[in-house]
């Protein structure tokens, strides 16, 4: 699993080259700056704050939902401008919350509690979620993520 990621973290970030700040690997001031990054995200998400989910989200992102459809950016900044996409709850499991830094580019998995629509569908439960992040023009950019349903209690 580790190498799968190692290996989309390299596509991806060879894929969408640009101008970038170097970063330590692991480092824990970039670990810190995707985890306040994540915050700032989530708080956007539960507004429905269009304009800032617009910079969270790269122009390339891409998004598994949990119903398992590839949604583009510009589906995705749909659905929130028009209400189908929303939250009631939104919250981490910290002890499941995982940062690993590649360079420019960094994998968050963690397990979310979830009350919210996607593309108009209900979603509650928890998830597990998977992002990538990028660091590009002086800021922590998603290029995707996938939320996956975990079954049983």
């Amino acid at each position: 699993m580790r190498r799968l990621a190692v290996a989309w973290l390299a596509l991806l970030g060879s894929a969408g080259a640009c101008a970038v700040v170097p970063r330590q690997p692991r480092s824990a001031a970039a670990e810190a700056e995707v985890r306040q990054t994540v915050r700032a995200y989530d708080d956007a998400l539960r507004r429905a704050d269009a304009a800032a989910l617009e910079r969270f989200w790269a122009d390339e992102y891409t998004f598994v939902n949990p119903s398992g459809q590839l949604v583009t950016r510009a589906e995705r900044m749909a659905n929130v401008s028009g209400g189908r996409t929303a939250f009631d709850t939104l919250s981490h499991e910290v002890r499941e919350e995982r940062i690993r830094v590649y360079g420019n580019m960094a994998l968050y998995t963690t397990v979310l509690a979830l009350g919210a629509r996607y593309g108009g569908r209900a979603a509650s439960g928890n998830f597990r979620a998977m992002v990538v992040w990028t660091y590009r023009d002086g800021r922590w950019q998603q290029v995707a993520s996938q939320l996956t349903a975990i079954a049983g209690p």
